[in-house]
């Protein structure tokens, strides 16, 4: 009986165990099948940050949907795919994959930054303005998502709203000088000059390397009048090996020593301007300045017919031209050319004054008088115009001084 009973209780056993046994083999190769999925996905995902790295985005994008065919629930390929959506012009398309990751897992701050992203580039910016905001206030550590707001509302033509709300953070950006650079160039749009310099160096504190912050830093010294520092600036620029300085930087720093009274480093540094770019109309006409205030009148007049050869309408190179003119004892010539300027700036008070100055230096003082009661009439709170008019040194004026 007992041997019945144990064979039976086996049996019984046994037969359990077998189904277990059948009923666990497919959940096992499902499992398996899952793992495999996954394990494939993570390739194809590594692979498609590769891609991406290189700007191969075509070849990315093909790899992350085959890593989301395999696993559909890969939320970090889903957002690779939608960067690469945005890289690729597709906005909409890439709002769609963020909002699949979000349907599933809620709002997410990187979710939020992107969407706002890829809203702003549709050109719904105040959409991108609420998500750029609700991203900062799910990860308030988070600056980036402040400096993307405040390019929204520079957008949006809010630029003092986006001067206050930088500004508002600035305190807590110890280590970003992205929002500083955002407070420098908002600031200048301001035309605050001296407070852009001083946004600009804050962020080139934070990242000495960044050759954006210097050009911009030496730029908002110099229009702050700030020659001295916008020299140093300048001539750091000019030192450093990892930049091949444009034109603009002697054009600027010859401005600078001008300023300062060095006349002959402002022409030396012109001349290297001219040899870099020959064609700039605008280097010649400093170069001009320099040579006038260096007293060589002659190479006054030909930087300025070269400034005038390469752009004929520029006004500040014809008044040099005609100045260097009277004061080489040449005043025929600059009553020449002036008159030809006030066919085209018949609204400029000075062209008009330094015509009647010409006039006056080869005595003719009928034509002298007439000029100066046009520079009036064009401007009629010209001093200089009324002292000459009522008489003031016109007999006396033989050449300008």
């Amino acid at each position: 009986m007992k041997s019945f009973h144990a064979v039976t209780i086996t049996a019984v056993l046994l037969g359990i165990f077998v189904g277990c046994n059948q009923q666990s083999v497919p959940e096992a190769k499902v499992e398996a099948f899952k793992r495999w999925h996954f394990a494939r996905a993570q390739i194809l995902f590594g692979i498609a940050k590769e891609h991406y790295r290189s700007g191969q985005l075509k070849e990315a994008r093909a790899k992350l949907r085959e890593a989301l065919r395999l696993d559909d629930k890969h939320t970090e390929a889903r957002i690779l795919l939608g960067k690469v959506y945005i890289e690729q012009g597709h906005y909409a398309l890439a709002i769609v994959e963020f909002d699949k990751i979000r349907n599933r897992k809620g709002e997410l701050p990187r979710l939020l930054y992107l969407t706002g992203i890829a809203r702003e580039k549709q050109g719904r910016l105040e959409d991108a303005l609420l998500s750029y905001r609700r991203a900062h206030a799910l990860d308030p550590k988070n600056l980036a998502p402040v400096t993307a707001a405040a390019e929204v509302l520079v957008a949006l033509n809010r630029i003092r709203e986006a001067q206050i709300y930088v500004e508002s953070y600035l305190a807590l950006a110890e280590s970003d000088p992205a929002l500083f650079e955002m407070a420098g160039r908002i600031s200048a749009m301001r035309k605050e000059w001296e407070q852009a310099a001083e946004h600009y160096q804050q962020a080139l504190d934070l990242s000495p390397k960044n050759i954006y912050y210097k050009r911009a830093l030496a730029k908002m010294q110099f229009f702050a009048g700030q020659y001295r520092l916008a020299k140093q600036s300048l001539n750091n620029l000019l030192k450093d090996q990892t930049d091949k300085s444009p034109v603009w930087v002697y054009a600027m720093l010859g401005d600078c020593y001008l300023a300062l009274g060095r006349a002959r480093d402002a022409r030396d540094t012109y001349q290297v301007a001219i040899e870099l770019k020959p064609l700039d109309a605008g280097v010649w006409t400093n170069l001009a300045k320099a040579a006038m205030a260096l007293r060589d009148t002659p190479r006054a007049i030909l930087s300025a017919r070269r400034a005038l050869e390469i752009s004929p309408n520029r006004l500040d190179a014809t008044m040099l031209l005609a100045y260097a003119l009277i004061r080489n004892d040449q005043a025929r010539l600059a009553i020449g050319v002036l008159n030809g300027a006030v066919i085209r700036y018949d609204d400029s008070s000075m062209v008009y004054c330094l015509l009647g100055r010409a006039y006056a230096a080869v005595g003719n003082i009928a034509e002298a008088r007439r000029s100066y009661a046009a520079a009036i009439r064009v401007e009629p709170g010209n001093k200089l115009a009324r002292e000459l008019l009522t008489g003031i040194g016109i007999q006396k004026i033989s050449k300008v001084n």
